[in-house]
């Protein structure tokens, strides 16, 4: 089934469609999910939790819950096509990446089966086992590569932060829960997708050019809310570290530059330096503050709507700036294909 979309910006008269492609278990099914096809949904998130994805899927026949009952941990590779994306005839593709099958409901009236799917398959060792190990002087990048070869999963490491771990100690957690925490105490970001462990740091995606601006009031923007939050946010972190080899005590604060006034975060870690203390200040200054200002928006479809990617926002009068997108959801239904993105301010200068 194709979808029709409504055409913000191009001519009149020309009308975009969408459509799903479907391969399950490396067999293209784009045929058979079309025919029954109500609605689709994708969501992707920036770091620590998996992207998922729905279908809804008219079951009158009552093929969903017999013969064509998907398998349990069968994989689905999903794919969106879009015609006249441009308004010129032309074709745009989104490779959503490759998930499992995590759950089945089927449900009648009406006679539907919804399938729920995520990027990390279900039964993977990486979040499902607990176990306990202990690395000793090992850089970052080296743990989170042994840990992806172990879930059978490629390594994507996007940064060039790369600490060594004097000791990092994993007590009866999972693979993925503990990396996810070191890459955090490290001011790194953490996710799975499409059999890739991909580690990143987030200041980084954040300089990156926006992929879209959106203005209050136009019709690109369907709906939206922004909220500021107040408690916990910072104005300065004060690092402060008694380093006992050398009897030497290492102290440093960095203050917001855009910050009149607040409170300053006090954090007492171990520091080889003033350097070393400048780039901590600034790490934990930024996991406190990173959520102060948050947009949730709804547009008309857009591929390059993905989270990590950044965006800029005009007329919104104390919202207005530049964005990261930390969630992003392309929905397609009867009514058309949109994106539902959630946005947190990008910081300057940490």
């Amino acid at each position: 089934m194709n979808f029709a979309i409504s055409n913000t910006g191009t001519g009149e008269g020309q009308a975009r469609r969408v459509a799903v492609a479907v391969q399950y278990n490396g067999t293209d099914i784009s045929t058979d999910v079309a025919a029954f096809l109500k609605s689709f949904s994708v969501t992707e998130e920036l770091s620590g939790k998996a992207d998922s994805a729905d279908i809804t899927l008219e079951d009158r026949p009552g093929l969903w819950d017999g013969d064509w009952l998907p398998d349990r941990g069968a994989t689905m590779e999903v794919t969106l096509t879009v015609t006249d994306w441009t308004g010129n005839g032309d074709t745009a593709q989104l490779p959503l990446g490759k998930f499992e099958l995590d759950e089945i409901e089927n449900a009648c009236p009406p006679s539907e089966a919804h399938l729920k799917m995520v990027s990390i398959p279900n039964n993977a060792a990486i979040r499902s086992i607990e176990k306990s190990h202990t690395w000793e002087k090992q850089k970052l990048s080296a743990i989170a590569k042994e840990i992806a070869d172990n879930a059978q999963l490629d390594l994507f490491y996007d940064t060039e932060e790369d600490p060594t771990l004097e000791r990092a100690e994993q007590s009866e957690q999972t693979d993925l829960s503990f990396l996810l925490k070191i890459c955090n105490d490290a001011g790194l970001a953490l996710k799975v997708s499409d059999e890739k462990i991909i580690i990143f740091d987030v200041q980084k995606y954040e300089q990156q050019d926006p992929v879209a601006i959106f203005s209050k009031g136009s019709s690109a923007v369907i709906s939206y809310s922004a909220k500021t939050t107040i408690h916990e946010i910072y104005k300065a972190c004060h690092v402060k570290s008694q380093h006992t080899k050398k009897e030497q005590l290492i102290e440093y604060t960095y203050t917001d530059p855009n910050k009149k006034e607040g409170m300053t975060l006090e954090v007492n870690e171990k520091v080889e330096s003033i350097a070393e203390a400048e780039k901590l200040a600034k790490k934990r200054l930024r996991a406190k503050n990173q959520d102060e200002v948050q947009v949730s928006m709804t547009t008309v479809g857009n591929f390059a709507l993905l989270a990590s990617n950044t965006v800029e926002l005009h007329n919104f009068h104390v919202y207005d700036g530049k964005y990261i997108i930390i969630k992003s959801t392309h929905e397609i239904s009867s009514s058309g294909y949109t994106t539902k993105i959630d946005l947190r301010r990008c910081l300057d200068g940490y």
